[in-house]
């Protein structure tokens, strides 16, 4: 028996697939090789970043406040064990109890604090990562301009090992360390971040009138110096206060704004209060030092008009930025 063939039409049909499917396979490859890529090296921008030795000694020194503090609390507990050794067989099974308690919870508190400081999204990570976030931005706001006026499809990062081999004239990483390191004339341990709290409205009057609000936004815009001082952002405030459970600026406590402060890495906060008496705006700005945790001052004004309170304002300004030079 002879040996049967394919039909023709069959046959062409298989050819015709194979032709289209080889064309479209080689589309895609022209169109991909057309398209212009880029790589950059982060980690040797960090490296390189001129700010960095700034950036870790700041780190650095937060790091160790918090370790003389384990320390501290480590030597207290100490302490109180040595104590209750030499003393435990002569005291009472209450008074053993009572002392093994207090015992117990210092050392409750020294975890609790070691894993604050050190575990995951602890203090230290998030200071790491408020530290180095102007420089990611920055880096990322170079990478973008380079990418849009240079027509670039694609900008990789070679420390993600994701890129096995790639040529040199490529490399976008020179260019961004220069342009990063351009306009670096600040330490950043110079500047200095305050947080403005939204201020309080003692009475329907001031919170018809906004004084209130007139007076804490006028503080944050004014009180901006360029490369020494500059606010935390409000929405960076408020989005903390409200994953710390804090929904009536009322019941902010002192303590607690100082605490929330030193995690969005500021060192000043200000909080205040306004009330009407008698047709007068009365009104209180109370300035902290967040690292020291202390009441640097509080300043009373009082104001019998609109004019008179936007002059006040400018007092307010004016004594702070003194206070904040000293």
């Amino acid at each position: 028996m002879g040996t049967t063939l394919p039909d023709r039409n069959i046959f062409l049909g298989g050819l015709m697939k194979r032709i289209i499917f080889l064309f479209i396979i080689s589309l895609f490859f022209m169109n991909f090789f057309a398209e212009k890529i880029g790589y950059i090296d982060s980690k040797r921008i960090f490296q390189e970043y001129k700010g960095l030795n700034d950036i870790n000694r700041e780190v650095e020194k937060e790091l160790s406040d918090w370790k003389k503090k384990i320390n501290n609390l480590q030597q207290q507990i100490d302490s109180l064990e040595k104590i209750y050794n030499e003393q435990k067989s002569m005291l009472s099974e209450e008074l053993n109890s009572r002392k093994q308690k207090e015992i117990n919870d210092k050392k409750d508190s020294l975890n609790k604090y070691i894993q604050d400081i050190y575990g995951e999204g602890g203090r230290s990570s998030t200071i790491n990562k408020q530290m180095l976030k102007p420089v990611v931005d920055k880096i990322n706001s170079i990478i973008k301009k380079i990418g849009d006026d240079e027509g670039y499809t694609i900008i990789l990062d070679f420390a993600d090992g994701n890129i096995l081999y790639a040529k040199k004239e490529i490399d976008l990483t020179e260019r961004v360390i220069e342009e990063l390191n351009k306009d670096f004339f600040v330490p950043v341990s110079v500047l200095q971040r305050y947080i403005v709290y939204d201020f309080v409205a003692e009475d329907k009057e001031t919170r018809s009138e906004q004084y209130h609000i007139k007076l804490a936004k006028s503080l944050y815009q004014s009180l901006k110096v360029e490369n020494k001082l500059e606010p935390v952002s409000i929405n960076d405030v408020n989005s903390y206060l409200q994953n710390m459970g804090v929904t009536n600026i009322e019941n902010l406590k002192p303590a607690d704004a100082l605490s929330y402060a030193f995690t969005l890495n500021a060192d000043y906060c200000f909080m205040g209060k306004v009330k009407m008496v008698s047709g007068k705006i009365i009104s209180e700005v109370s300035i902290y030092d967040v690292k020291t945790r202390r009441l640097l001052k509080t300043i009373n004004k009082e104001s019998t008009s609109d004019i008179d309170f936007n002059n006040k304002i400018s007092e307010y300004i004016s004594e702070i930025k003194l206070l904040l030079k000293k």
